[in-house]
């Protein structure tokens, strides 16, 4: 068995973490006669209730503020653990805060109302993550950070992220005791997988990842960068707010190719452009909610071969397939979500396959980048199908590694955003059957230079400007310079044959829309 640590870290990244867990309980089976589709030792821990009944948690680390965790119990599995009542009464006065109320899912939850009835369906009831969470989470996973004040805003402040973690980490020896114990309890340890916000957890994620280095060195990893609403191929360094956390961003990133094995950035939703890859969805962009469902299950589907029982594949392997040359750490997440049940697989079809990871401008270039690797993950095709995509992409090259696994479950906690059938031929439940298909892909390519480029230009403008930006982040221009030509090779590295951008302007590379 090889086991699985999982890492989250920021309020959005905790909303996908939640889709995802959900999803993993979804696999669980309850008849003697039914066999799982995945291994839930690799990601589950067996544990015991308040009332002393085995249940599985996940093998995870939440790291988030501590408002942000909502209703959630901080009971072993139960309700919240009240704080014994002060001996000493006399001028005494106290004050307690209201509990936070239990979402209407969750209530029902509880009493068993929300058990395949997709009227229970949470859309209209989200104020949390934890408002629609299905599994049990070990008060182990819990890392409960203090609120911030109303004046404060960390938004791309680099060094009071970092700071927060060595302040955490000294409070509370996370690593000496929460990470360790869940190492320890796995037989065969096979990787970290990372999720976290960038603009705020992205140094703290960054000093985390620093320190278990230290005690972890070869442990592979796999993380997604959750990158900031800054739209740095159009920032200034005169917008202070935005290219604090477009440069917080460029930190991240720089950050990660050192210290993690396969790293795959996300744009931030904001960003997306509301084109025919949405076809099927009726999702507003702006509630996490939806957003986070959507990056779930391509970032789960992307992931699915590291789970599945009749799989062959784990982080190494997975990193060998991705990174042939040992030099491109980097990998964007593609994907086409829901799959119409009568999808033709023809170069049409591959035009919808919408890239997660690509700068804007690149999305909208007409040029085409060379594909070093691709990794293409199917879910719930019929055999012609897949077949058909097979051929459609085998003339690829390099052809994809393709994976064909289950359909993918929708539990009562995903969003209800399904667009009504624009063929009214098809019935209900063939219509239903697009919601459990999708085609998700993990690739590295020369369009990873553009992302680099982008933001190499703006560090380069803010130390040829002596901008005002770096003195607010408290950084030091030699900090930026250095950053900046990091930037620009790492810029010249993925874009190989055809030539990067570099320091004096160029060609630029542009992105092989899958």
């Amino acid at each position: 068995m090889k086991e699985i640590l999982y890492v989250q870290a920021g309020s959005f990244a905790n909303f996908i973490g939640t889709h995802f867990w959900n999803t993993q309980e979804s696999y669980f089976t309850y008849g003697e006669d039914e066999e799982p589709a995945v291994y839930h030792d690799k990601s589950f821990r067996e544990g015991l209730t308040s009332e002393g009944e085995p249940t599985y948690c996940p093998r995870l680390l939440v790291f988030d503020r501590k408002s942000n965790f909502g209703a959630l119990s901080e009971g072993l599995y139960g309700e919240d653990d009240i704080s014994e009542v002060p001996q000493w009464r006399s001028g005494v006065v106290e004050y307690r805060q209201d509990p936070i109320p239990k979402s209407v899912y969750q209530t029902r939850l509880a009493e068993g109302e929300a058990e395949d009835n997709e009227d229970t369906q949470p859309e209209g009831d989200i104020r949390f993550w934890s408002d629609y969470n299905r599994v049990y989470l070990h008060p182990r996973s819990l890392q409960k950070l203090s609120d911030l004040a109303e004046w404060e805003e960390t938004d791309g402040d680099w060094n009071t992220s970092r700071e927060s973690f060595k302040k955490h980490e000294a409070e509370h020896e996370i690593l000496d005791n929460d990470v360790r114990l869940f190492v320890e309890e796995c037989d065969q340890l096979q990787g970290i997988q990372l999720m976290s916000d960038t603009a705020t957890f992205g140094g703290f994620t960054d000093a985390f990842l620093t320190e278990l280095r230290d005690e972890l060195p070869k442990i592979p990893s796999l993380a997604f960068p959750l990158l900031s609403s800054a739209s740095y191929s159009l920032v200034s360094a005169d917008e202070h707010a935005e290219a604090m956390k477009a440069i917080n961003d460029a930190l991240c990133l720089r950050g990660l190719e050192s210290l993690s094995t396969i790293n795959v950035p996300i744009q931030h939703p904001s960003t997306w452009r509301k084109e025919g890859w949405l076809d099927g969805l009726e999702i507003d962009l702006r509630v996490p909610y939806q957003t986070s469902a959507l990056l779930s299950t391509h970032i789960e589907s992307a992931t699915l071969p590291l789970r599945l029982k009749n799989g062959e594949y784990d982080f190494s392997s997975f990193n060998d397939l991705l990174n042939l040359s040992g030099t491109t750490r980097t990998a964007h997440l593609s994907g086409m979500y829901p799959l119409p049940a009568s999808a033709s697989w023809t170069p049409d079809a591959e035009r919808r396959i919408y890239d997660l990871s690509a700068v804007a401008e690149a999305r909208a270039g007409s040029s085409v980048a060379t594909t070093y690797s691709r990794v293409h993950v199917s879910r719930g095709l019929r055999p012609t199908e897949i077949t058909k995509h097979d051929e459609l992409f085998s003339s690829k090259r390099p052809a994809p590694w393709s994976i064909h696994g289950p359909a993918y479950p929708t539990p009562t906690s995903f969003p209800a955003f399904f667009a009504p059938p624009r063929d009214p031929t098809l019935t209900a439940a063939v219509d239903k059957q697009a919601r459990h298909r999708a085609l998700s892909t993990l690739t590295t390519s020369s369009a990873t230079s553009k992302l680099f480029a982008a933001y190499a230009r703006l560090a380069q403008e803010c130390v040829d400007r002596r901008a005002e930006v770096v003195l607010r982040m408290g950084l030091e221009f030699d900090e930026v310079r250095e950053l900046k030509d990091e930037l620009w090779a790492l810029c010249d590295q993925y874009a190989g044959d055809d030539g990067g951008e570099g320091e004096d302007g160029g060609e630029e590379v542009g992105e092989d829309e899958e």
